[in-house]
């Protein structure tokens, strides 16, 4: 390499959607540097196999095993990988910077912690070894620089996992640091401090020759911290400087026996619905095996009005995301602690919006995991998730580490391989019923709308401020197919035909 030219990897340097920032880490054969993803405007981690192992076709092949490996790894407290690229001369692969301070620098000035806080740390670390030893997944020794802990002691972890066989030695070893390094930070004297240092000990201790599993220790740490909680609930409501007063008591009791009462009412209705439906011998839908993701090729592209953009090449989802897919996501957000279940909300999300359940969802989902019908449409598990705002699209996308598509992207998609203005919509049927590009793309054209990653200007009302926007017709709007848009005044909006899709710059 000429000494007058940067290297591919340097401070500076834009690295196919990555701008590069400092240099963090330098390892045996790789670097790690902090940048910025260019597309969606967020702190992530790049490490690369340095310039001198490119050639060295056996570093190069492990490189990619750990990443495979590190990519296998679906725990919501461990950082996801969102990228690798091995192509050339470029072989690197990014992923989710984790926000908090790390257990190291807390240690180091002296922090103590309540035990409350000290179970907690330990249940969220040990729920996400629980999951990789589960898998029998390898990773290199833990560190106190791979826990973050927020400002509520809620923490994740770097994502360590290595290709190879999983070390019963190394598996000790990370319980023995956690538990010594925790009891070095407890406070003595403090409710629960003698069931948690028993717990630390018991990791802790260098020859115990019958050392618990993850999941013992997450088990009894979640129980500790639990108890811990109920009674630190108990004391604030016990020693609150607002004595509740008869008519408040009189109304908390009533509300608890009416909200027992209502919740047993529920369940009885729910468990009728059911029996109705076993009874009836209605037939679940078949699982179906759905493509995932198709390329966009870089180059220019046209939208409705003619205007000609250039695109950057990306991947997109063939398909809407489905009822099934959007349960997922709310399954491992509300596995989550509480205090961490807006980890991947927009930061601008108003304080009002609480939680990313879609319209309806109770009928929605239930009718679709039945194969029965909602609002007069039989429906499966398959078909595209609807009555979700901007929000709950966006928060879906951080989750699979993808983005919203933007306006450009997405009628690039349209036009890569037909005409959009042939495209025929459909009504509501599962996402690879819907109409088809000859490249793979489902529902461009019908199904539900899809919500757009950015405001823009509406060509026909220029004095309006850029507004949100939808793309593509509905099954309830079918005008105008593929070219259909329609701005959105409130990201807040939902509609009963309106959903969403992700793209990302590579496969995954």
């Amino acid at each position: 390499m000429s000494s007058d030219l940067k290297p591919l990897f340097s401070t500076g340097r834009e690295v196919g959607d990555y701008l590069l920032g400092p240099l963090i880490y330098k390892g045996a054969s790789t670097s790690t540097w902090e940048a910025t993803q260019i597309s969606v405007r967020r702190q992530v981690l790049v490490c690369n196999l340095d310039d001198e192992f490119i050639a060295d076709h056996e570093t190069r092949q492990e490189f990619i095993a750990d990443v495979k490996m590190k990519a296998s790894v679906d725990h919501p407290l461990v950082a996801s990988i969102l990228e690798a690229v091995n192509e050339g001369n470029a072989c690197y692969f990014t992923y989710e910077k984790v926000k908090g301070r790390d257990l190291a620098e807390l240690h180091k000035r002296q922090e103590t912690l309540k035990p409350l806080q000290i179970a907690r740390i330990l249940s969220n670390v040990s729920s996400a070894y629980e999951h990789i030893e589960s898998r029998n997944i390898a990773t290199i020794s833990l560190s106190p620089h791979d826990i973050f802990v927020d400002q509520d002691h809620h923490c994740r972890i770097s994502n360590l996992a290595i290709s190879g066989q999983a070390s019963h030695t190394s598996t000790k070893e990370d319980k023995e640091l956690l538990g010594q390094l925790l009891q070095d930070m407890i406070q003595p004297n403090e409710p629960g401090s003698t069931r948690t240092n028993t717990l630390l000990g018991s990791m802790a201790l260098l020859n115990n020759t019958q050392p618990k599993s993850w999941g013992q220790i997450h088990a009894l740490s979640d129980e500790i911290e639990r108890q811990l909680r109920r009674q630190s609930e108990s004391v604030k409501l016990n020693t609150s400087s607002m004595p509740i007063d008869s008519t408040k008591r009189h109304y908390l009791h009533i509300s608890t026996f009416a909200g027992k009462s209502l919740t047993l009412l529920a369940t009885l209705l729910i468990i009728t619905g059911l029996s109705f439906y076993l009874f009836s011998k209605k037939t679940k839908p078949e699982k179906r095996v759905l493509t995932d993701m198709v390329n966009i090729a870089a180059g220019k592209y046209s939208d409705p009005y003619g205007f000609h953009h250039k695109v950057r090449g990306f991947w997109l989802d063939t398909h809407e995301v489905t009822i099934g897919e959007y349960a997922e996501f709310i399954k491992a957000v509300e596995s989550l602690p509480y205090d961490m279940q807006d980890v991947y909300q927009h930061e601008d999300q108003p304080d009002y919006k609480t939680s990313h359940i879609p319209d309806d969802w109770n009928g929605l989902y239930t009718a679709a995991k039945e194969g029965g019908t909602w609002n007069n449409h039989k429906i499966g598990l398959y078909h595209p998730v609807v009555g979700v705002d901007w929000w709950d699209a966006h928060a879906y996308a951080e989750w699979k580490g993808r983005s919203l598509i933007s306006y450009r992207d997405w009628y690039a998609a349209c036009s890569s391989s037909c005409e959009p203005s042939k495209l025929q919509g459909t009504g509501y049927v599962a996402v690879d019923e819907a109409e088809q590009t000859t490249i793979g793309i489902f529902g461009m054209a019908g199904n539900v709308s899809e919500w757009m990653r950015d405001p823009i200007l509406n060509p026909a009302d220029p004095s309006a401020p850029p507004r949100y926007m939808v793309g593509g017709a509905s099954y309830m709007r079918p005008k105008y197919g593929a070219q259909a848009r329609e701005w959105i005044d409130s990201r807040d909006f939902r509609r009963p035909d309106i959903g969403f899709r992700t793209c990302n710059n590579s496969r995954q």
